[in-house]
């Protein structure tokens, strides 16, 4: 014998139900079953909002009533007809009829008490298990409507009823053993010994299943919903989340009392108690193998992770009760959940300091105000005399719960678990782990439920992991990072288990989102208007909202105002990468601000491409000072523009002829006098300044500038150029007399000694500064290490693609942090 319990979204409609009878019929060759209905989905919501409404004294509740009425007439007439049809609309009616007269009955009294909450709630299982029946008779399969009030016998809690076992299995074994029809049982109700109705808590059908299934020594029970299954985490909260082959009672058991809403929490106990097996089933999808719950789970599954599954409550209240005069008080525990219990206030969490001196628990917010009341009440007298504090209460939280049978004895699950949290800013404000060491749950602000729960579900159970990207600019560095992770976004994938998503694109005045990626093809096209989220501030904003994991902003402007938000970024624990020099060579205040939050957050600062574009100059010189060595100077040329120039001179190039086409050829700014000032040079060896530790500003920085004294006044850059050629035999001189003495002319900077100096210098022709071609860039460190044979770093230093590549690569190294 099988138990076949049908949910309420199972039932919605004629067809679901004609559905239902398809896998009924399949099963029936097999075997012999016992069917258990649920209400219609959203019924028994509706039925309480019909007795509240009438409670409170609003007549709308016959407009809900007669809702009812229609939705099941009109199910109950799409499937039969002629005299099946007017038999079961009959019954159906004398139903509604004394729903009615209860409802009525309430509005009259004004009162709503449990006893006649639980009979109002009781008419949906009756009215849905009644139509199937009929349905599944008239399809020729022979069933028999069964209240489970005359199966079931509970206490008198009405609305949270406890079992009397001996006695339902009494009933359960009159009743159903020996019946040859095929029982539809109502699921979720039953009766106390006076034969009051009771109900068994929300979503108690799959209970009813599982006492059905103990008292009969079925083989296996099976839970028919509208998911494949038990999954890893909710599918609607974590897209990635997998069906659960195997789970075992006791996991099953943490992940229902912990959220999971796909099985009732105590309708694991009768299966658990008898061995007997409970498969969960899609409707939907009878083809899927859905999820098999035993004593023992299959040991290959088992073995491989050490969580099975994560699941949450989002809307729970966290209550505190602390004071110096619980430590060392015997009592004062028990007295706060007696307490609670003669309130039927449900505790969710617990969770006590060592020190004694605090009690933590959740509780839903329905109950919130009524526990304060009655704690505060409890220990007034303690209150009063300042040895405990009145009970505090904090609201919109949510608990997440991290089960596993392999957790046992397995090290290193929750520093895994809490070093993902702090990676991605995620605070946890109470903790609580059983000595069976299968379940860890903790308690974070709402918001930041989702975030959490993906970010461990990517660190437990998926070899990919994502970084969520938020690209600020849509200029030339951007246009090409987005090539470049298109072009390689499936190798990393597949390769190395990443997958980088763009997630938003912003500019001034457009944005793009897209949570699961935006199309790297047709990007442009995707781009809206800002809307709410204006500027710098309102990106910001955005970025905060969507509150996705593994979030890393990287930053592809030139702006200062974008440059001075990065302390509030990583102070928020989202990580940076920027080729937008105007942070760590901006003021030194903002200099030390970007700093002090970088080692104060759990996110990733990198700007390498700030100094060499694409080449390794930060990371090697970070190198040298983290291994100890000691830097005596730093030399170099870090100007493309510049670098080609000179390169230039030294083949016998005149000044403003080279100048003139390298402007043409784009390797200056539209106005080449922005590079002839050296000020972007400036910039960078002021950055490398300060990596050595030296206090230093912009105008520390002495710089040459190429711009003639006589042209530096208001003109065109026609006229700039046509003007230029007043310094070319000054030039040719300077060259002719270095080669004099074997040397030659560079515009390189040093710092030695805590000063930063650029300009043109005369360097041997063996330096490695002499040997630069085309648009090179280059760094020679001088170190106690690297003393006679200086380190050189040394290519490329400038372009769009070499920059990108240098941003690209900062995303991936920050990657490998993040996950």
């Amino acid at each position: 014998m099988k138990i076949f319990k049908f949910g309420g979204t199972s039932l919605g409609s004629a067809d679901r139900i004609r559905n239902v009878s398809a896998i009924i019929s399949k099963a029936l060759t097999d075997d012999r079953l016992v069917i258990v209905i649920s209400a219609m989905h959203g019924v028994t919501d509706r039925l309480l909002e019909a007795a509240r409404r009438a409670c409170g004294g609003d007549n709308g509740y016959v407009a809900v009533h007669e809702e009812l009425a229609e939705r099941h007439l009109s199910v109950a007439a799409d499937l039969l007809e002629g005299p099946a049809f007017d038999e079961l609309s009959g019954v159906l009616r004398r139903e509604l009829e004394e729903l009615h007269d209860m409802l009525h009955g309430i509005f009259l009294l004004r009162e709503l008490s449990f006893k006649s909450s639980a009979l109002v709630q009781s008419f949906g299982e009756r009215l849905s298990a009644r139509i199937v029946a009929a349905w599944l008779s008239l399809s020729g399969i022979p069933a028999a409507y069964v209240d489970g009030r005359e199966l079931i016998v509970t206490d008198a809690s009405y609305p949270d009823a406890r079992l009397d076992e001996p006695a339902t299995r009494e009933r359960v074994s009159l009743r159903l053993a020996r019946k040859t029809e095929l029982p539809v049982v109502t699921g979720y109700i039953a009766a106390a010994a006076d034969g009051t109705v009771t109900t068994l808590g929300r979503g108690g059908s799959d209970y009813t299943a599982s006492i059905l299934g103990a008292a009969l020594g079925a083989r296996e029970i099976w839970i028919w919903t509208d998911v494949d299954g038990f999954f890893s985490a909710d599918p609607k909260r974590v897209p990635d989340a997998r069906v659960l082959p195997y789970i075992s009672y006791a996991e099953a058991m943490e992940l229902s009392h912990a959220g999971a809403k796909i099985l009732h929490p105590l309708a694991v106990q009768p299966a658990m108690k008898s061995s007997i097996p409970m498969v969960i089933k899609n409707s939907f999808n009878p083809g899927a193998a859905g999820t098999r719950i035993e004593r023992e789970v299959h040991r290959d599954e088992a073995l491989a992770l050490p969580v099975t599954g994560l699941t949450s409550i989002n809307t729970v209240v966290l209550l505190n009760l602390s004071g110096s005069g619980m430590v060392g008080v015997p009592g004062i525990a028990s007295r706060l959940f007696t307490r609670l219990a003669r309130h039927r206030i449900n505790v969710i969490f617990i969770s006590q300091a060592s020190s004694e001196q605090s009690i933590s628990l959740a509780i839903k917010p329905t109950q919130a105000a009524e526990a304060k009341l009655v704690l505060d009440d409890e220990f007034s007298a303690e209150i009063t005399a300042r040895q405990i504090d009145p009970l505090a209460v904090r609201r919109d939280l949510a608990m997440i719960a991290v089960v596993g049978n392999n957790m046992s004895g397995h090290p290193g699950v929750s520093a895994q678990l809490f070093e993902t949290l702090g990676k991605n800013g995620i605070n946890v404000i109470a903790v609580a782990q059983g000595v069976n060491e299968m379940n860890i749950s903790f308690v974070v602000e709402s918001h930041d439920e989702d975030k959490a729960l993906n970010c461990i579900h990517e660190s437990f159970f998926l070899s990919r992991r994502r970084v969520h990207v938020f690209i600020a600019g849509t200029g030339t560095i951007a246009r090409s990072l987005i090539g470049q992770i298109s072009a390689h976004r499936r190798k990393l994938q597949e390769e190395n288990g990443l997958d980088v998503v763009v997630a938003a694109m912003a500019n001034t005045r457009s944005i793009a989102f897209n949570r699961s990626g935006i199309d790297l093809e047709g990007w442009p096209d995707a781009l809206e208007p800002r809307g709410d989220y204006q500027g710098i501030d309102g990106y910001l904003r955005f970025i905060m909202e969507k509150n996705l994991h593994n979030t890393i902003f990287v930053d592809c402007t030139a702006s200062a105002d974008v440059a001075a938000k990065y302390p509030e970024l990583l102070r928020s624990d989202i990580s940076v990468a920027t080729a937008n020099k105007l942070g760590m060579a901006g003021p030194w205040p903002l200099y030390r601000a970007i700093r002090d939050a970088r080692r104060q957050s759990n996110a990733r600062f990198l700007y390498e491409t700030n100094v060499g574009a694409g080449l390794p100059i930060i990371n090697t010189l970070g190198d040298l000072k983290n291994s100890g060595d000691r830097i005596r100077s730093i030399e170099g040329v870090l100007s493309g523009t510049l670098s080609f120039i000179f390169n230039e001179l030294r083949k016998g190039g005149r000044f403003s002829e080279i100048v003139r086409s390298a402007r043409q050829a784009g390797y200056t700014e539209p106005d080449p006098r922005d590079d002839l000032s050296g000020a972007d040079f400036a910039r960078k060896f002021l950055i490398l300044g300060r990596e050595l530790g030296f206090e230093l500003e912009y105008d520390d920085v002495e710089c040459e500038s190429l711009v003639p004294e006589e042209l530096r006044g208001e003109m065109d850059v026609d006229t700039f150029l046509d003007r230029l050629s007043c310094v070319d035999e000054g030039y040719g001189d300077a060259i002719e007399q270095a080669g004099r003495q074997g040397m030659t002319i560079s515009f390189a900077g040093e710092i030695r000694d805590g000063k930063a100096s650029i300009g043109v210098k005369r360097v041997p022709q063996e330096s490695p500064l002499a040997g630069l071609n085309g648009s090179e860039n280059m760094v020679v460190f001088t170190t106690d290490r690297y003393l006679q044979t200086p380190l050189v770093v040394k290519g490329p230093g400038a372009g769009g693609e070499v920059t990108a590549g240098g941003v690209f690569a900062d995303i991936l190294r920050i990657a490998g942090y993040l996950v």
